[in-house]
């Protein structure tokens, strides 16, 4: 999972609503321990959520799609507590198999006993304590749409934290693919850094610590279980992984109570520049499937004067600028035509990629 993009919006100053967000790709950047000590563990956290501690924020890995329906989260050295959720379709039943420190056994679906057993069984505020200490499968269940938990809980009530790192790992034994996948670690923080400065990490260009299935020594590493780069690149909807992600940055520059305007900035490297001469963007509406209007999620995009959906498998006919000249910086003003109340009322979303013409679309994930 951690070679997906992912991207937190940092808090605003007070009394601003002026978002800054950025992306990093692989746990090494994600969670690097800088940062103010006992409260903020690298980027990803812009705040305090844990006083006295640190937390790790796994609020959204941008572009993730379960294609192969099994996904792995490092769960580092210092970790109290672990909370992990995702979020179902509408109309949808899903059964996944979790286990810490190795793949688990279980590849085929459950029975229906089996499912009805683990539906009574199941208790997510107490799982991450279990998951830790109990070497088996453990399954989670799920009827119906929204929000779906996988773990949850402390190691322990004396706020104990796990001696080393180790993977968790997900495998989707039915049921469609889940998005929106969210999450937070309690640490202590000096046994995390301690446990951080020891990580053997793989060679890949946007590390993750070496798994089970991988070398002790980040000298000579076998491939990595999750990808690093696509190999086929799909249209903006299931965005894939970046290879060189760009810094997005929003601002709302418009007034309270008229339509939402933004002002994005794509900022790229002058390599990535040099070696692309266009580039094309899109900006998104996402309006979650909420069992009236909406049985499904459905995707709006934003055009230059107008909305349109993607009818046509061809993603060009949607873009907000098709094929610009390219440039290390960039800013896109989109005015949205609704306010914030009207888009709140809804919960839409507002998601920004991008495509050079030397490589495939890069997903930079919800912006608002």
């Amino acid at each position: 999972m951690h070679q997906s993009a992912h991207k937190i919006a940092l808090p605003p100053a007070p009394g601003s609503f002026n978002y800054t967000f950025d992306t990093k790709v692989g746990f090494k950047a994600q969670y690097d321990p800088t940062g103010v000590t006992g409260c903020a563990i690298g980027f990803g956290t812009g705040g305090c959520a844990f006083p006295g501690g640190g937390s790790l924020s796994l609020p959204e890995f941008t572009g993730f799609q379960m294609q192969s329906q099994e996904f792995k989260v490092y769960i580092p050295a210092g970790s109290r507590s672990f909370l992990f959720s995702g979020y179902a379709p509408q109309g949808t039943q899903s059964a996944f198999v979790l286990r810490y420190g190795k793949e688990p056994t279980r590849v085929a679906p459950l029975s229906g006993a089996e499912y009805s057993a683990a539906q009574v069984n199941e208790r997510i505020d107490t799982s991450f304590a279990r998951l830790v200490n109990e070497d088996v499968d453990h399954f989670v269940v799920h009827d119906g749409g929204g929000t779906l938990r996988f773990v949850g809980g402390q190691l322990d009530a004396n706020r104990s934290s796990t001696d080393q790192g180790k993977w968790l790992y997900v495998r989707q034994l039915s049921g469609a693919a889940l998005f929106d996948y969210q999450g937070a670690i309690d640490v202590d923080m000096p046994k995390y850094a301690a446990g951080y400065a020891k990580i053997s990490w793989t060679t890949s260009p946007f590390p993750d610590p070496v798994d089970a299935a991988s070398p002790t020594t980040p000298t000579t590493p076998t491939t990595p279980t999750t990808p690093t780069t696509p190999t086929t690149p799909t249209t903006p909807t299931t965005p894939t992984t970046p290879t060189t992600p760009g810094v997005v940055t929003t601002t709302v520059v418009s007034a309270a109570g008229q339509p939402l305007k933004l002002d994005i900035t794509l900022e790229q490297t002058s390599a990535a520049v040099a070696a692309a001469e266009k580039t094309s963007v899109w900006i998104a509406a996402r309006i979650p499937a909420n069992g009236l209007f909406f049985t499904t999620d459905v995707w709006f995009f934003r055009k230059v004067d107008s909305w349109a959906q993607l009818v046509v498998p061809n993603p060009d006919t949607v873009a907000y600028s098709s094929q610009i000249t390219n440039a290390t910086s960039l800013k896109f003003s989109p005015s949205l035509d609704l306010s914030v109340e009207d888009l709140r009322a809804f919960n839409v979303e507002i998601y920004f990629g991008y495509r050079n013409s030397n490589g495939s679309f890069i997903n930079k994930g919800k912006i608002w």
